[in-house]
């Protein structure tokens, strides 16, 4: 089995962070509905990936600027550059690069993510605005419009395997591609793996951007919208998946973390028995008593060290 990390963060967000269709002179919010009929607002994880992207390449990593094929549909004309071994996103967050006919260039994404969405039923409101003639521009009516705003606590998961920064299934999928240009040249420019410092360089950088947080979400130019962390449940394992996901959750009566939650964790012997460390990041300073089988910090850097030295 493979080695793995896997991240819960719950914390808390407002504004229009990821807006959905226009329908009249409404902007939506992303959300979708419960069995219940509740209303859960989402950031989508494509969008929380684009701000993580936007913030390793401002720490200096080079960030994929996209392949433009100009022989393709307008549409289809952009696609990844593959090249895992470059650009740290291709690494970490896989890319797809068809080659027509002859099949794609690609790779399963050694971390994966999962929405933000709300833990439980959230109103939505609606913000009326306007665009209004500037005073040294052409007379004309304002144009009013509505925004749906919504404020909420919600939770992302996220798994980290070990494989980044190794192409070998990458190699193999190009190998399979015969009398290919591209896939040819795919083997010829990307190695089997980067070296172990560079490694342990990305690794760092996406756990830095991801856990403090430093990634400010999309539609920064209407409302600044950054994620107030509140609590991350980091557990490592040597043995594949658990099921520990569901079990960092936020009590609305209490208004904290549901600490109860965890200690079920704890009582499930699949878990004990196969996880190598856990830890509870304290982002606010105001948990007091979890299970001792879990490490509660307070620092993020020594939970990333742990994350470094682990995979």
């Amino acid at each position: 089995m493979s080695k793995v990390v896997q991240i819960s963060v719950v914390g808390k967000i407002y504004g229009n962070v990821n807006a959905d269709e226009v329908i009249g002179t409404r902007i939506t919010l992303k959300k979708m509905y419960s069995s219940s009929g509740e209303v859960l607002p989402f950031v989508s994880a494509r969008a929380i990936k684009f701000a993580i992207r936007k913030a390793l390449h401002e720490r200096g990593l080079q960030i994929d600027p996209l392949y433009v094929n100009p022989e393709a549909e307008k549409t289809l004309r952009l696609s990844d550059s593959a090249r895992p071994n470059i650009y740290v996103d291709n690494d970490i967050f896989g890319y797809m690069r068809t080659l027509g006919e002859k099949g794609a260039l690609k790779r399963q994404a050694p971390i994966a993510l999962s929405y933000f969405k709300a833990l439980k039923d959230t109103p939505i409101k609606a913000e009326f605005a306007a665009r209004f003639p500037r005073p040294w521009g052409e007379e004309e009516n304002p144009a009013p419009f509505e925004i749906e705003v919504a404020e909420f606590i919600g939770k992302i998961n996220c798994i980290m395997y070990d494989y980044i920064g190794n192409f070998t299934l990458d190699r193999k999928v190009a190998e399979s591609i015969k009398n290919n240009e591209e896939a040819k040249k795919f083997l010829e420019e990307v190695p089997e793996s980067i070296t172990n410092e560079e490694r342990k360089k990305r690794i760092k950088a996406f756990c830095e951007v991801f856990l403090t947080p430093l990634y400010v979400l999309p539609r920064a130019t209407n409302s600044l919208n950054i994620l107030e962390y509140i609590a991350g449940l980091v557990v490592l394992s040597e043995k594949g998946p658990l099921p520990v996901f569901q079990y960092l959750d936020y009590d609305f009566e209490k208004n904290e973390i549901d600490i109860e939650s965890l200690k079920r964790m704890m009582e499930r012997n699949e878990i004990k028995e196969n996880m190598k460390k856990a830890f509870l990041i304290d982002y606010k300073g105001k948990i007091n008593e979890i299970p001792s089988e879990i490490v509660k910090v307070t620092s993020v850097n020594q939970v990333i060290s742990e994350i470094v030295e682990f995979l």
